[in-house]
C-alpha cells in the first residue's frame, strides 16, 4: 500500500484550517466499508482492477444499481435498459477492449448481470441530462489548480468513493467516483478533468462520457486526451474540462455528435477558468435547444464574480469560491427535495486538485459540513 501523507506537517492543512476546515486522513474501504467517500486502491490488469473493484463495491454497486432503476430510470422496462446497455457496451469493447474487460470483471465479482453494470456506467446518456444536474468547474492556470463541486442526489454521499488506481504498467490516477467508473480527478502525469452535464435536445448514444473521462485519466499528456475524445464516437451532452501541470487547459462541450473548444474569451474571466451547467459557445446557434437552468446561470455570475476579486490562486481560494453559499441558488449546495422526481439533491463533494503537486483535496459529502481528506500521488 501507498503510505498516507503525514498531514501534521503539511501547509494545506495550515492553509484549510484556518478557514475552519478540518482536515483528516482518508478512510480506507477494507477498515470503513461504510464510510462516506472511502479510499480504494486498485491495482494491477484490466481484469484484475475490474475484480477488485467488483469486490471491494458488490454492496455500493447494488444500492446504486437499485437507486437509479427504481428512481430514475423507473419509466424503462428491465428489456429496454438491458438491450440500451449491451448496446453501449458494444461500442465501449470497440473504442477500448481493456475498458470492456475490466467491466465484465466488475459484474462477474460484484454479482452482478453485465448490463447492470453498463447502465450505471452510461447514465448520464440514458438520463439525457433530465434530472437536475448542477455542478461548478473551475481552473486556476496560473497556479494549475483544478477544482470542482459535485452536485447529485443526496444519497450518493453515501455510495461515492475515491478510487485510487494503478494500471499493470505503474502508471497511476486519483478520482472521485460513483460505485462502477470514475468521473473526477488527476493523475500521475499531472493531467486533471472536471464534468459539468449539459443540456439539449441532440440524440444521445455513442461512447458513455464517464468512459472519455476515464481515457483522460489514463492519458499521459492533455494531447493524448484531446485526441482520444475528438477521435471518438460520441453523443453526449457535456462539458469537459482538462487541465494539465503546465497552466494548459481544454475546455470541450459536447451536444451530440458536436463538439466546441471553447477559447479563452468564451471560458475565462481573469485568467481563470469557469463553467457551470450552460453552454458558452459562441456557436449556440448551431446546437439542437440548449438549454440552461436559472441555478446554473445564478452560479457562473457569482463564480466569476468572486474570481475577479481574488487576489490568490491558492487551494484555499478554490474553496472559497466552490463552498460560497451567497444567494438563493448558490455554488455550495444544501440538500433540497426536487418536488417532480422526490429525491433530494445537493453537493455531494468538492474536488481541488493541485496539478503541480499531485494532490487531489475532496470533502467527505456535502461540504458544508467542512470535513476534508487529501491524497497524494
Amino acid at each position: 500500500m501507498s503510505p498516507q501523507p503525514d498531514i501534521s506537517k503539511d501547509s494545506t492543512v495550515e492553509l484549510l484550517t484556518a478557514q475552519g476546515l478540518k482536515i483528516v486522513p482518508p478512510n480506507l474501504i477494507e477498515e470503513h466499508p461504510t464510510a462516506k467517500l472511502p479510499l480504494v486502491r486498485l491495482t494491477g490488469s484490466p481484469e484484475e482492477i475490474g475484480a477488485e473493484h467488483g469486490t471491494k463495491l458488490c454492496d455500493r454497486i447494488e444500492k446504486a444499481f437499485e437507486l437509479y432503476r427504481s428512481k430514475l430510470f423507473s419509466q424503462w422496462t428491465d428489456a429496454s435498459l438491458k438491450a440500451t446497455s449491451l448496446a453501449f457496451f458494444e461500442r465501449i469493447r470497440e473504442f477500448s477492449h481493456p475498458y470492456a474487460i475490466e467491466l465484465e470483471a466488475i459484474a462477474s465479482h460484484a454479482g452482478r448481470k453485465l448490463w447492470q453494470v453498463v447502465m450505471l456506467m452510461s447514465r448520464t446518456e440514458i438520463l439525457r441530462s433530465s434530472t437536475p444536474n448542477e455542478c461548478t468547474s473551475v481552473y486556476f492556470k496560473q497556479s494549475r489548480i483544478l477544482g470542482q463541486n459535485w452536485d447529485w442526489v443526496e444519497e450518493f454521499e453515501n455510495l461515492a468513493v475515491i478510487f485510487d488506481v494503478t494500471r499493470q504498467d505503474g502508471f497511476r490516477f486519483v478520482a472521485l467516483g460513483e460505485p462502477g467508473f470514475v468521473k473526477i480527478g488527476l493523475n500521475a502525469a499531472g493531467v486533471g478533468v472536471c464534468l459539468n452535464i449539459l443540456k439539449c435536445q441532440a440524440p444521445t448514444g455513442g461512447i458513455p462520457v464517464h468512459i472519455l473521462l476515464r481515457k483522460v485519466l489514463d492519458s499521459t499528456s492533455l494531447t493524448e486526451a484531446y485526441h482520444a475524445i475528438t477521435a471518438a464516437e460520441r453523443a453526449t451532452m457535456s462539458n469537459i474540462l482538462i487541465a494539465d501541470d503546465c497552466g494548459r487547459y481544454v475546455n470541450l462541450e459536447l451536444a451530440g455528435n458536436q463538439l466546441f473548444n471553447l477559447n479563452s474569451d468564451e471560458v475565462e474571466v481573469n485568467n481563470v477558468v469557469v463553467h457551470t451547467n450552460g453552454f458558452l459557445t459562441s456557436k449556440r446557434e448551431n446546437i439542437h435547444f440548449p438549454e440552461e437552468s436559472e441555478s446554473s446561470a445564478a452560479r457562473i455570475i457569482r463564480a466569476k464574480s468572486l474570481t475577479s476579486t481574488q487576489d490568490g490562486r491558492h487551494e484555499a481560494d478554490m474553496l472559497k469560491i466552490l463552498l460560497d453559499q451567497e444567494g438563493n441558488l448558490p455554488i455550495c449546495r444544501q440538500s433540497e427535495r426536487n418536488i417532480f422526481d422526490g429525491l433530494t439533491y445537493g453537493t455531494v463533494s468538492t474536488v481541488v486538485m493541485s496539478l503541480k503537486e499531485r494532490k487531489l483535496i475532496f470533502s467527505q459529502g456535502n461540504p458544508r459540513n467542512k470535513t476534508f481528506y487529501y491524497i497524494c500521488i
